[in-house]
């Protein structure tokens, strides 16, 4: 019974989607998209070469990434990344498409 309409039956419970609308970017992930790249320019001015300012900057990001997908949940993104990291170290070709 519905309490706005005694008569009327009750709607079947839907589940919610999965694929429900993402919340807005905060404050931190803001500020962690601005200060990358004026990380790498400051570094790369200070006379790092920019081929170490780019792997410096990508380790951090692939801890950033792995860090947000252990406390959302992700573990199949977690996997991934921790499997790709692995491959890599060791050098080995997965023969991508």
């Amino acid at each position: 019974m519905s309490a706005h309409h005694p008569g009327a039956p009750t709607p079947p419970q839907i589940p919610p989607s999965r694929t429900a609308a993402r919340a807005p970017l905060n404050a931190p992930q803001i500020a962690g998209i601005a200060v990358f790249p004026l990380l790498g320019a400051w570094l790369a001015l200070a006379g790092m070469a920019v081929r170490d300012v780019l792997t410096l900057l990508a380790g951090c990001g692939a801890i950033g990434a792995a860090t947000i997908a252990a406390a959302g949940g992700g573990r199949r993104l977690l996997t991934a990344l921790a499997t790709a990291a692995v491959r890599e170290a060791a050098g080995t070709d997965t023969g991508s498409k």
